[in-house]
């Protein structure tokens, strides 16, 4: 009986179970992870990791869709002679190029625009990659999907993302726009809905290794103190999981109308911002052309000058959140600060921090662990002097 006993299958615990189930979760600390590889940079910074999906936001009207035809020309043909004089900093890295063993296949899909502004799109890229306009690139195909009709077994938005992935499948892009991602799901503000269609657009990255670029408008103003926020529910699904937003700002002037691309989330290092101006280089087709800040040479000429700003606009802001006696926590200081400033909570704390080695006191925490200025430092500030003024 007893070696009837010894012999029998030993069945495993529960907690043995457990552990099997976990295994393939675990990290491991032996394993060397290899870097991500970027599909783009900007001023020698990379953005948009392959495997990844990414977020382009902004107000209506505000240069969406030319940075994306910017995006697209770089990755068609960074070598381009008018890739090179409009886009300058805007590049594939190296390693990519050598890691992918060709210059990047793309995918752009638009759900919004009439068709002839898409094809004015199509044709702003030729020019800018110096493709024929009635020729057709190799590896650039464009689905227009606005007047895609749904069935009642099958909406308009589920048979959109059925003929993407199935796109996708078949072209096998590097890297894919989708210009209008509202237009691919049945309700923006619904939690589960925003946040299965996420999670789909994460699989399919991870999946074929691709970047995926979602466009979403932010919402919308005047009246909004919530405006950095891209629309609804999926908004904010797309925020928690991107690895990279970009926010395209129109802004006029009286010499005329400039747009500022800013990185508002990161997962890496943060993007220089870059400025751009619509040219008539193509007629009415209109170019843009990056303008300002376009080398790393003149980057690192200007660092001073922007920091001072930058320092400038910390200190304002803060102000209208814990100026005396105002006082609040660390954390909500920085998301209220991070609103102001249009830009990611990362660059935020960076802003706060690089002010606090700058100008030390200048922002303090009290005894009830918030946080407040001292008046007296801000006023030396704001008079630039190089201590506070004495009692």
């Amino acid at each position: 009986m007893n070696e009837e006993t010894n012999n029998a299958p030993q069945l495993e615990s529960p907690e043995q179970l457990a552990m099997e189930e976990l295994k393939p979760y675990l990290l491991d600390a032996s394993k060397d992870y290899a870097e991500p590889f970027y599909m783009l940079e900007y001023n020698g910074v990379p953005f948009s990791p392959i495997g990844g999906i990414q977020a382009l936001s902004g107000q209506k009207k505000n240069g969406k869709t030319f940075v994306i035809a910017q995006l697209i020309a770089a990755c068609l043909a960074p070598d381009a002679p008018r890739v090179h004089e409009n886009l300058p900093g805007l590049r594939i890295p190296r390693r990519t190029l050598e890691h992918l063993g060709h210059l990047p296949k793309v995918l752009w899909i638009d759900t919004e625009m009439e068709e002839l502004n898409s094809a004015k799109v199509l044709r702003r890229v030729h020019w800018l990659i110096g493709q024929d306009f009635k020729v057709p690139h190799e590896r650039f195909h464009v689905l227009w999907m606005r007047t895609v009709e749904g069935t009642t077994n099958e909406p308009a938005f589920a048979k959109r993302w059925r003929l993407i992935k199935l796109a996708i499948d078949v072209m096998q892009p590097d890297i894919v726009f989708i210009d209008g991602v509202r237009d691919i799901i049945g309700d923006f503000n619904d939690n589960a809905a925003s946040s299965q269609l996420v999670q789909e657009l994460m699989a399919t990255a991870e999946k074929h290794h691709i970047c995926i670029w979602n466009v979403l408008h932010m919402n919308p103003r005047p009246g909004n103190d919530d405006e950095s926020k891209m629309r609804g529910h999926l908004g904010t699904e797309l925020g928690n999981k991107v690895t990279d937003t970009l926010v395209s700002i129109k802004q006029k002037s009286a010499t005329g109308v400039v747009f500022t691309v800013k990185q508002m989330d990161a997962r890496g290092k943060d993007l220089d911002d870059w400025q751009f101006e619509v040219t008539d280089q193509a007629g009415a087709l209109g170019i843009p052309r990056i303008i300002g800040g376009s080398t790393l040479q003149q980057t690192i000429n200007n660092q001073k000058t922007e920091e001072e700003i930058m320092l400038k606009e910390t200190v304002r802001v803060l102000k209208g959140i814990i100026y005396p006696p105002n006082t609040e926590y660390f954390s909500n200081i920085v998301k209220q600060a991070k609103k102001e400033l249009r830009v990611g909570e990362e660059k935020a704390k960076k802003y706060i921090y690089r002010l606090m080695d700058v100008h030390p006191g200048i922002i303090y925490q009290c005894s009830d662990n918030k946080w407040t200025m001292s008046k007296k430092e801000v006023e030396a500030f704001e008079n630039d002097m190089p201590f506070a003024p004495p009692d």
